[in-house]
């Protein structure tokens, strides 16, 4: 009786263990069914004795078609291959099939890529994994393997190799010398341009190492400045002293030797970097600019050849100036009518406020712009000492920015300022009245405001200085007129005129 208890017992243990054994199995299936699934696997065999395929629902889905409506799990390898295989590549599908057919190692597997066409008509990527069946005897009886579609895969992939060729395509046709290098230092590019600089073909440098590349440029192997955009500014100079660098770019202008030529050449490197930041390369263009640095050289030197020139007319210009000055003066001596002595004095005057704008464009190294603080303060003192014979009762204020104006507005303002300094010193003050003048010069936003102010007897009421027999006030206008300016007169208190222009609007 006891006996009969133990071995019920254990039949029931072991019925309890079955149980708990199939429902792994199950557990198992189902996951894997489902991972299956997500990687888009499924599943076949073939029998080499029947000659047929056999497929579960899971891959007639795969295929657009169901186990229903083709009423068989079998199919054969022909109406396979006529059914779902594009004629294009048959042949190539059926060598693979004819390789794992004719293998006599129970090892062997194989790995293919294809395309398919479904029942339908979508055209797939697959990849087919391929293992052989064998029996206890090792001997080939069929194969198994899982399909896996590989249509997005092959769609990125063909993607990037369309976006590799015309980044290709375009590093090919750049106009400057152009090559490219992977990490480990080998040639993965170089352009139409570059062949024909150093006439190295593609071909024959394509996958070179070991600084080939610098042979058609130096005759030997070193870094250039394409092995150098990651390396520190010590290292880099020791090859190259006068490098530059802007962010990630180096540049240099060096002379290297390009089929038995000296040239001078201009280059660029930067680094190469992936998606996620790693150091990929680096990418190097060289063009050769030995043909500009010549003409840069030959301007230069034309150009200190011409502002030499130029200079020497300033000088020139200035000294037949001071001679009609000197002229005008010694004559003014000997002219007894004082109407007509001033007349002589100011048109000196005039004649020495132009010799200074030359005088000073002579002396400076910009031939065109002047300084026109000194300029005034220079013109100011002379004709103050000129008309002035006691310099304790009039006192001369400047209030001068520093300012440089074109000679094409310098030259007609001087004589402006010439005229109303004059007319300032000649008439705003009786004899022995002290008094001052001021004189402004300042730059607001985009004008030039000028101002003359004294505190003399003042302009007189009924006179209009537009319209006026003085040759003074008449050169006034007309120059403030040629420099497109606006005039004012003040005689509040005193005279002040206020002059108003634009530079470069003459």
């Amino acid at each position: 009786m006891t006996g009969k208890r133990v071995l019920q017992a254990d039949e029931k243990n072991n019925t309890s263990k079955r149980s708990s054994t199939k429902q792994k199995f199950k557990w198992k299936e189902k996951h894997l069914k489902r991972s299956m699934e997500m990687a888009k696997l499924v599943y076949w065999e073939y029998d080499i004795k029947k000659d047929q395929f056999t497929f579960d629902d899971d891959f007639y889905s795969f295929y657009g078609t169901s186990y229903q409506k083709e009423g068989s799990i079998h199919m054969s390898p022909q109406e396979y291959s006529k059914r779902f295989i594009p004629p294009e590549e048959r042949v190539v599908v059926g060598m693979e099939v004819a390789k794992v057919l004719e293998t006599d190692d129970p090892y062997y597997s194989s790995i293919l890529k294809h395309s398919i066409i479904r029942d339908d008509g979508e055209r797939r990527s697959i990849i087919v994994r391929t293992q052989v069946i064998a029996d206890e005897n090792g001997q080939i009886i069929g194969t198994r393997g899982v399909n896996q579609d590989i249509t997005d895969l092959k769609k990125a992939e063909d993607a990037l190799s369309e976006s590799d060729r015309l980044l290709s395509n375009i590093i090919d046709f750049l106009p400057d010398a152009t090559f490219t290098i992977d990490s480990d230092g080998r040639v993965i590019s170089w352009n139409r341009a570059m062949e024909e600089m150093t006439r190295v073909w593609s071909e024959e440098i394509l996958g070179k190492e070991n600084h080939e590349y610098a042979l058609p440029f130096y005759g030997m192997r070193r870094p250039m400045l394409i092995d150098l955009v990651t390396a520190p500014d010590d290292e880099i100079l020791k090859y190259y002293p006068d490098v530059k660098r802007k962010g990630r770019r180096l540049s240099i202008e060096t002379d290297v030797s390009l089929k038995g030529d000296i040239r001078t050449v201009w280059a660029a490197a930067v680094p190469l970097y992936d998606s996620k930041g790693n150091f990929i390369g680096a990418i190097e263009s060289v063009r050769d600019i030995t043909q500009m640095k010549e003409s840069r050289i030959r301007i230069k030197k034309d150009l200190k050849e011409k502002e030499m020139l130029l200079k020497e007319i300033h000088h020139r210009v200035k000294n037949n100036l001071m001679v009609i000055s000197s002229l005008l003066n010694i004559q003014a001596r000997y002219i007894k009518d004082k109407e007509s002595h001033d007349i002589f004095i100011q048109s000196k005057n005039r004649a020495r406020s132009m010799a200074i704008i030359h005088e000073r464009l002579y002396r400076s190294t910009d031939l065109k712009k002047i300084d026109f603080r000194d300029y005034i303060r220079s013109l100011s003192t002379e004709l103050f000492h000129s008309y002035v014979s006691n310099p304790h009762v009039l006192k001369l204020n400047l209030n001068v920015d520093d300012i440089f104006l074109d000679i094409n507005t310098a030259i007609p303002l001087g004589l402006i300022i010439n005229e109303l300094i004059t007319n300032s010193l000649k008439h705003a003050f009786s004899e022995g009245k002290k008094g001052e003048i001021n004189i402004d010069f300042h730059k607001k936003d985009d004008n030039y405001e000028f101002i003359l102010k004294d505190d003399g007897i003042g302009f007189p009421e009924d006179l209009d200085f537009k319209n006026t027999d003085s040759l003074g006030l008449q050169l006034v206008n007309s120059f403030t007129d040629q420099i497109d300016g606006k005039i004012e007169l003040n005689s509040t208190n005193g005279t002040e005129f206020k002059i108003t222009f634009k530079e470069g609007e003459i």
